[in-house]
C-alpha cells in the first residue's frame, strides 16, 4: 500500500470513529428555561405636591399675588372626571383635546394615581384668569409615552375641528372649536374656544406634558393672552419641571 493510500485509509478511519462517538453521545433535549425580568410598575403615589401653587402660578402668569387654589383632589383613576360620556361628544376622537382630565380619554390607559386642583387669580382691575391642573401617573414611564405619542397624534388631526358635545340634562349642544396646535419634546398644546346656546366663553388653552411616568393636564382661560395656548404650555412647563426635580 502506498504512502499516500495509507494516510488516505487513516483519516477517514479517524472520521468514522469520531461520528460513532457523536452519535452515541446522549443529548439533553430538555428545554431551557430563561428568566427573563417583568417590566417594574411605578408603585402609585400622591401627587399633590407638583402641582403648582398660588405663587408659582401668579410668577408664571405674571398675574399679581390675588390668587386662590381650589381643594387639593388626590387618588385613583376615580378621580378623573366625568364631564363627557360615551357617545356624547363628536367627533369622539377630539374629545381630550377640547376637555381637560376625561376619564373617558384615560380609560385604557393603566393609571396608578391622579391628583388635580383649580386656581383662579388675576389683579382686581383686570380680567380674571383661571386654570385647572392635573397629574396622571401610570404603570411605567413607556406607558405614559405610549399614552403621549397617541395624544399628540389626536390632536394634530383635530386641529381645526369642532367638537359637538350633546348635554341631555340641559337640553343643549356645546361646541368646540380648535385651533394653534402645537408641539415640542414634551408638551402638545391646543387653543380651544367653547360656545353653548349662542354665547361663547372666554378662549380656553390646552396642554398636555410627560416627564418619566406622569401625564401633566393643564386647561387655562386667560383673556389677557394675545392668541396660542403659550401661557398653558408655561404652566405645564412648570409642572413637569417639578415632577422631574423631585423623583
Amino acid at each position: 500500500m502506498s504512502n499516500n493510500r495509507a494516510v488516505r485509509t487513516a483519516v477517514v478511519l479517524g472520521a468514522c470513529v469520531a461520528l460513532a462517538a457523536c452519535a452515541g453521545a446522549p443529548v439533553d433535549e430538555r428545554p431551557v428555561v430563561r428568566i427573563v425580568e417583568a417590566a417594574q410598575l411605578s408603585p402609585a403615589i400622591p401627587l399633590g405636591r407638583f402641582l403648582p401653587t398660588a405663587q408659582e402660578l401668579s410668577a408664571t402668569l405674571g398675574t399679581g399675588p390675588h390668587g386662590f387654589l381650589g381643594q387639593l383632589v388626590e387618588g385613583d383613576a376615580d378621580m378623573l372626571l366625568r364631564n363627557v360620556g360615551d357617545a356624547q361628544a363628536t367627533p369622539p376622537g377630539c374629545v381630550g383635546t377640547a376637555y381637560r382630565l376625561q376619564k373617558i380619554v384615560y380609560d385604557a390607559t393603566p393609571v396608578q394615581s391622579v391628583a388635580s386642583s383649580s386656581w383662579a387669580g388675576g389683579e382686581f382691575d383686570g380680567p380674571p384668569v383661571s386654570g385647572f391642573f392635573g397629574v396622571v401617573q401610570m404603570a411605567s414611564a413607556a406607558d405614559a409615552d405610549e399614552f403621549f405619542a397617541a395624544t399628540t397624534d389626536n390632536w394634530r388631526r383635530c386641529n381645526g375641528q369642532t367638537v359637538v358635545l350633546q348635554q341631555p340634562g340641559l337640553g343643549a349642544e356645546e361646541v368646540s372649536r380648535i385651533s394653534d396646535v402645537g408641539f415640542d419634546r414634551r408638551v402638545v398644546s391646543a387653543s380651544v374656544l367653547h360656545a353653548s346656546a349662542g354665547s361663547a366663553s372666554a378662549p380656553g388653552m390646552r396642554a398636555l406634558g410627560v416627564v418619566g411616568d406622569c401625564i401633566v393636564d393643564v386647561e387655562l382661560s386667560d383673556p389677557r393672552a394675545a392668541g396660542g395656548a403659550s401661557p398653558a404650555v408655561g404652566v405645564a412647563e412648570l409642572i413637569l419641571d417639578k415632577i422631574a426635580a423631585q423623583r
